[in-house]
Formats: structure tokens, sequence, C-alpha cells
């Protein structure tokens, strides 16, 4: 029983509710805690090797450093950016319509 209620603990299970859960649903909990942790540290893990990969690159090959984007992509969504001469050209032809509508 000791082991059972260590583990519905562990579970994140409040102490006031133990009572309530059967022993399989106090396992289920378990298993689903586990699974958790193993996700953190699966993450955990490939954040380290990206980094020591990036950290690699950057001592060795600063010109091929990726971006934050590049880097993480799963994390970062790549922002597309309009050039200048696209933005200017749209605010040049703007103004020639307000003037010409104002004439």
């Amino acid at each position: 029983m000791e082991n059972l209620i260590r583990s519905a603990l562990w579970a994140n299970i409040p102490f006031k509710n133990i009572e309530s859960f059967t022993p399989k649903e106090i396992a289920l909990a378990v298993h689903t805690e586990t699974e958790k942790q193993k996700d953190f540290y699966r993450m955990m893990a490939w954040l380290t090797y990206t980094g020591a990969s990036l950290t690699a690159v950057g001592v060795n090959d600063p010109k091929r450093f990726p971006s934050l984007e590049e880097a993480f992509p799963t994390l970062f969504e790549k922002k597309e950016q309009q050039d200048w001469w696209v933005m200017k050209q749209r605010i040049e032809t703007f103004a020639k319509e307000k003037k010409a509508r104002q004439s």
C-alpha cells in the first residue's frame, strides 16, 4: 500500500484523492507521468545536442551559422521579409494615385 501511495504522489495525484483511485488508475497516471518525463528529457537532449552542434559551427565556420529560425524550425517560424524596393514601389504608386485624385 505504501508503494501505491508513493506512486500516486509521484504522478501528481493529490493525497486527499488517492483513496478514490483504483490501482489501475494510479498505474495509468504513473505511466503518463513517466512518458511526460521521457518527452522532457528527449527535448533536453535535443537542445543540448543542437546547442553543441551550433557551437561547433560558430567556432569552426561562422559564415555557415544558421539563423534562429533555421536552427530551430519547429519552434520558430521564418517570417518572409519583403524587399525594400517592393515597399518603395508600392508607396510611390500610392502617392501617384493619391496625387491624381486630388488634382
